[in-house]
């Protein structure tokens, strides 16, 4: 139900999450307003005050923590593709150094590794979460090419060793990538969030329900749906909208590298 939400447009999606948490928070202040908010004093008044200030600090303080936790994880699948697409393009141009004519052909892997990460296996991570199988597979053929080279100099015994190295590194990162996916949002945290704005705007039920009393707390819940949105979104990082784009491998597939892609296709 979830991921079917998210997969509409943002503007729809962060409404209908906002809308949610907003109507949760005021049927929860009024039915604990029904049952027990007869007799309302100053002495409940304040008590309700104090409560509602240590829920709602550990209501935000939580929600913090979990949208910093998922920008840093944004953050973390930029700097893996970039460092995944730099590995990508050094064996690239490495192979060229070795043996510009000997070894096109898995010049031409790479090449259409590069175009399988851009077009279909950022896709696939954000809509299944895993891996796409053409992609390990042009990663194997240059893999397993690159261990059957045979150095006739120590420039080229060096290089092959630094490629092995490269192109096996490659390997680790793509697995980052598909862990960051897998990863999504802790079940744990929605019931946190969840029973935090309960809590919260229960504890409101000594307050009469004015205009100005139910407005502050659409104002709060509101909120509290936008950023639950916002940590939603970003839980995945290869969906939109938040959705960490493949700027380096886009800066990749340009020149050579392209147009040995489109020749291998």
């Amino acid at each position: 139900m979830l991921q079917e939400i998210m997969n509409l447009p943002p503007l729809l999606a962060a409404s209908i999450i906002v809308l949610s948490i907003v109507l949760l928070s005021l049927s929860s202040y009024g039915i604990t307003r029904k049952l027990l908010g007869h007799g309302a004093d100053s002495e409940r008044r304040e008590l309700a005050g104090s409560v509602i200030f240590r829920v709602s600090a550990l209501h935000g303080l939580v929600l913090a923590l979990v949208f910093a936790q998922e920008v840093v994880n944004l953050r973390d699948v930029t700097t893996v593709s970039s460092r995944e697409a730099a590995l990508v393009g050094d064996v690239f141009y490495d192979l060229k150094r070795y043996d510009a004519e000997g070894t096109l052909p898995i010049r031409e892997d790479l090449a259409s590794y590069t175009r399988h990460v851009l077009e279909t296996e950022w896709g696939a991570l954000a809509d299944e979460n895993t891996l796409h199988d053409p992609a390990w597979a042009e990663w194997e053929s240059a893999y397993e090419a690159i261990l059957d080279l045979e150095p006739e100099t120590l420039r080229q015994e060096s290089l092959r060793s630094i490629m092995l190295g490269g192109i096996r590194d490659v390997s680790m990162l793509r697995l980052e990538r598909e862990e960051a996916a897998r990863a999504g949002v802790n079940p744990l945290f929605l019931t946190a969030a969840i029973v935090g704005v309960v809590l919260t705007a229960a504890a409101y039920f000594t307050f009469e329900p004015t205009r100005l009393n139910i407005l502050l707390l659409t104002i709060f819940s509101s909120y509290t749906g936008l950023i639950i949105f916002f940590i939603i979104a970003f839980a995945n990082p290869y969906h939109s909208p938040g959705k960490a784009a493949p700027v380096s491998f886009e800066l990749l597939y340009q020149g050579e590298v392209r147009e040995l892609a489109e020749r291998a296709r």
